[in-house]
């Protein structure tokens, strides 16, 4: 059963420029031990209990810091989504938008070795309660990236950026989230390499634009 938060509970979960040094290393002991539950026994099996006892911490300090266990999955979501906002002024100095695309998955994606399940439920739970991720929207943080590559002439100019920044993440999230739910048999990088040629393959210039 899900426990409601109190108004002061929602605003420091939504806030973690907020929070102070010794509340982060509490959620970073929750999220560590969360995630080697969640790797072992798998996320349905494992209880707040387990993630409070394998924490070293008391439920009530679990929930101040988070609803529920499904909140963890959206806190490893937002943390990759605040890793790129972090990395956007360097990636705006990047040559080309398969560049700096690239880059960003191989920093918040490939370089990471989340299990299959918890990759799936993420991007799941992302999609449901994107209202309380405490950054910008996910397409948000790559469109300025989709406007540079328009005005250099690199990606295609009769779709609005912010549609096709939309797609991009879509395309990428989409192959992510069913590999990890096991809807697909291929491994991680091989999906999502499929579900960049398509995306770089309908950004393309093309049309009369391009001829």
């Amino acid at each position: 059963m899900k426990r409601q938060a109190t108004g002061d509970e929602t605003a420091q979960r939504r806030a973690p420029g907020a929070r102070n040094p010794r509340a982060e290393r509490t959620r970073a002991r929750i999220r560590e031990a969360a995630n080697k539950l969640f790797l072992r026994d798998g996320f349905e099996a494992t209880t707040v209990d387990a993630i409070v006892a394998g924490a070293g911490i008391s439920k009530g300090t679990f929930y101040l810091h988070f609803q529920h266990k499904e909140d963890l999955l959206l806190e490893y979501g937002s943390r990759r989504l605040q890793r790129i906002r972090e990395m956007l002024p360097d990636l705006i100095g990047r040559k080309t938008f398969r560049e700096a695309f690239n880059e960003i998955l191989e920093a918040v994606v490939l370089g990471r070795s989340w299990g299959r399940e918890i990759t799936g439920l993420a991007i799941q739970e992302m999609g449901t309660s994107a209202e309380r991720l405490p950054v910008e929207a996910p397409h948000e943080l790559i469109q300025p990236l989709v406007e540079l590559a328009q005005a250099r002439g690199e990606v295609r100019g009769d779709i609005p950026p912010e549609a096709l920044a939309r797609f991009a993440l879509r395309s990428v999230l989409g192959a992510l989230r069913d590999w990890g739910l096991g809807h697909d048999d291929t491994d991680r990088e091989t999906a999502i390499r499929y579900a960049l040629t398509l995306v770089f393959d309908a950004l393309d210039r093309r049309g009369p634009e391009g001829s």
